[in-house]
């Protein structure tokens, strides 16, 4: 069996910034040591490590250059800070997936280099495949209205081979926006900002795709607290949704959302969701599957 813990939207900013109200250590070393008091064997940090809120300016043209830091301190030191608390306070390895607050690539990549933090991959471990995507893969200085989540065709092809290769096999994947609706949580999935920004773009060319092989569950972050959490099964595939750790914004762990780990038990081929929700200090179960 496989313990994994599921670190989404940390939010972490960095102390260049520390009077700025929205700060997600605190609420972030609290869900990391949930995570080590469950004895993950590792950990998934589900995209949005940075938040990507101006300090100073609310207005579109300066949210990429910090307010004329053309040399973008804040973008990188938020990943420096994100890195340091990561190393220090799990206590095993931790794989990175990266959100729409990730950017840019080229600031992202002097803090999480490529040769040890690939931008998609995957790999197989006690007998289930672990597939990660990444869902904004964009250079990224435009401000945040305008990203669109999508799976480009390179990890398409890469999930096509994995699926020609062994079909069978007990496929697990990750990735930072919902790969398909939830209408348990919002029947609102298409209009305006929600239709641009809270679903992978192309996902049911993802989902068709998962579906030719045995693909279990999906776990996916990206979503407000105050949205709620959800789990929905498309064609035998689940899809599982959490709620952000950190709101931007919020560095209230009474606001805090959920912090998750997933058993995968190839013995049994049982898989179960668990979360933590940090502010109302609850466990529950968000998604099983059995195979």
């Amino acid at each position: 069996m496989r313990r994994i813990g599921l670190l989404y939207d940390i939010h972490i900013v960095s102390e260049l910034r520390s009077g700025y109200r929205q700060d997600g250590v605190e609420i972030t070393e609290t869900a990391i040591d949930k995570l080590n008091e469950r004895d993950v064997d590792w950990t998934v940090v589900g995209g949005d490590l940075r938040t990507y809120i101006t300090p100073t300016a609310d207005s579109a043209e300066t949210l990429a250059t910090w307010e004329g830091d053309e040399n973008n301190v804040h973008y990188r030191q938020d990943f420096v800070r994100a890195k340091e608390l990561l190393d220090e306070r799990l206590q095993e390895d931790y794989y990175i997936i990266r959100g729409n607050n990730d950017r840019p690539i080229d600031i992202y990549r002097e803090v999480f280099p490529a040769k040890n933090y690939p931008l998609w991959f995957w790999f197989e471990d006690a007998g289930a495949r672990f597939v990660f995507l990444d869902s904004n893969p964009h250079q990224g200085y435009h401000h945040l209205t305008e990203t669109q989540n999508f799976v480009s065709a390179p990890q398409l092809s890469m999930l096509d081979r994995l699926m020609d290769r062994d079909p069978d096999i007990p496929t697990f994947v990750f990735i930072h926006a919902p790969l398909a609706k939830h209408p348990e949580v919002t029947e609102d999935w298409e209009s305006g900002y929600r239709g641009s920004y809270y679903i992978t773009a192309n996902y049911p060319a993802v989902q068709r795709v998962l579906e030719r092989g045995n693909t279990i569950l999906v776990n996916s972050g990206h979503f407000f607290p105050d949205e709620g959490r959800g789990s929905n099964t498309v064609r035998g595939v689940t899809y599982a949704l959490g709620r952000h750790l950190v709101r931007s914004g919020d560095p209230d762990e009474r606001n805090a959302g959920d912090v998750r780990w997933m058993d995968v038990d190839t013995e049994t081929r049982r898989a179960v969701v668990r979360y933590y929700d940090i502010g109302e200090d609850e466990e529950g179960v968000l998604a099983t599957s059995s195979w």
